[in-house]
């Protein structure tokens, strides 16, 4: 028999096999019945509580419509798994080809083996914590940056509203510890690396030791970013690492791929040391490719040189100078080091670098061209003191 309540009823009912079972049933104002077979009293009652306090919300519709939305919404919740939702990420954020091939072999060697078919919704702060345990401690600072990533793809999950909240940073998880700090080059072994050079590669190697300018800069400058008489060069643009032939602003003959610096700090106006002017000059004369877009430093074929011509040139001029360890890169880190010792602020030190951070962008504004010549002047005139010193 049915026991009636303010809201539905609950039928007690038996099988031919002696089973005990209770029916919850209602009706709703429109005459239409519903119900629900469930194995305890309480458990009927509870479900009738839960239609009713739905109904009392404004919040009801027929169950089976919410038994359909509850299954589309856990087959959603099935698709956006960690890997088919990082697949979507890397494609829609624009993101440069070199970062997205960093990107692709973070994932494929350290993030998807873990995460790959792990729903979104089920990425706990427990599960990030076992995956970063799981993580070969001898490649901290690809583990580092595999975290990092993780971090960005839930992000952009919570912003899709994919899940409710992104799992709270670990910190320090995103950082690694600096295992080698490059030893600046000195300007005996300067000169001995830029004499070593053949002479249209030695102004780029001034640039990158005396200036500061990163090797995909170098390789994209063009006549019309030089002014030969202030010795002042604009960067707006670089050298994609990657070759892509096809891509959209790529090298029509070489596939090279040409885009503005990183940040919007790359962008940035500098100055070359003054005695290195007539070399910039005789420079711009005699190996610059022609015409306002002629580039500064160009291959054989008037296009961009490749890293590796450059390369097969810098290597025995470093070993000469003794030292092999020394990279492009260094030689930037050497240029700031000079500029350092010479007096910059830090926020002019970021200007003059085109870097970019939370902490340098709070005193960025400070920095001026004014202050960026005199600091060139400045390296200028050192230089010219031990010139004299070595040449009497």
């Amino acid at each position: 028999m049915a026991r009636r309540r303010g809201f539905g009823e609950v039928e007690r009912r038996v099988s031919a096999t002696g089973q005990v079972t209770h029916r919850a049933r209602y009706a709703m104002p429109d005459g239409t019945r519903y119900s629900r077979t469930l194995a305890t009293k309480m458990d009927a009652e509870a479900w009738l509580a839960a239609e009713r306090a739905l109904v009392d919300r404004e919040e009801w519709t027929p169950p089976r419509a919410r038994q359909a939305a509850e299954s589309k919404r856990q087959s959603a919740a099935a698709w956006n798994t960690v890997g088919s939702f990082a697949e979507r990420f890397l494609v829609e954020r624009g993101l440069r080809p070199t970062t997205q091939r960093n990107y692709r072999q973070l994932l494929r060697s350290r993030i998807l083996p873990y995460f790959g078919e792990m729903p979104l919704t089920e990425v706990a702060l427990s599960e990030i914590k076992q995956w970063r345990a799981s993580l070969d401690p001898a490649t901290e600072s690809s583990n580092a940056a595999a975290y990092r990533l993780v971090r960005s793809i839930l992000q952009a999950a919570e912003e899709e509203e994919l899940i409710f909240r992104a799992p709270p940073k670990i910190r320090g998880a995103g950082s690694a510890r600096v295992k080698r700090v490059a030893v600046p080059a000195t300007l005996d072994e300067l000169a001995v690396i830029i004499d070593a050079m053949p002479e249209r590669l030695r102004l780029l190697i001034v640039l990158a030791a005396f200036v500061g300018l990163r090797e995909g800069e170098l390789l994209e400058l063009r006549r019309s970013d030089i002014d030969g008489v202030t010795g002042r060069i604009s960067v707006t643009r670089k050298v994609d690492k990657d070759v892509i032939p096809g891509t959209k602003d790529a090298c029509p003959n070489c596939g090279r791929v040409i885009s503005p610096p990183k940040t919007a700090s790359g962008v940035r106006t500098v100055h070359v040391p003054p005695p290195f002017l007539p070399m910039l000059q005789k420079h711009l004369l005699e190996h610059t490719a022609p015409g306002p877009a002629g580039l500064l430093f160009a291959g054989d074929r008037t296009d961009h040189m490749s890293v590796r011509y450059l390369m097969d040139r810098y290597r025995p001029a470093r070993e000469k100078a003794g030292r092999p360890d020394l990279t492009i890169h260094h030689l930037r880190h050497t240029a700031l080091t000079i500029a350092g010792q010479h007096g910059a602020t830090a926020a002019e030190l970021q200007a003059r670098a085109g870097h970019a951070s939370q902490a340098a962008m709070a005193i960025y504004q400070h920095a001026t061209l004014d202050r960026d010549k005199s600091l060139a002047q400045a390296i200028g005139d050192t230089y010219r003191r031990w010139a004299e010193g070595k040449h009497p």
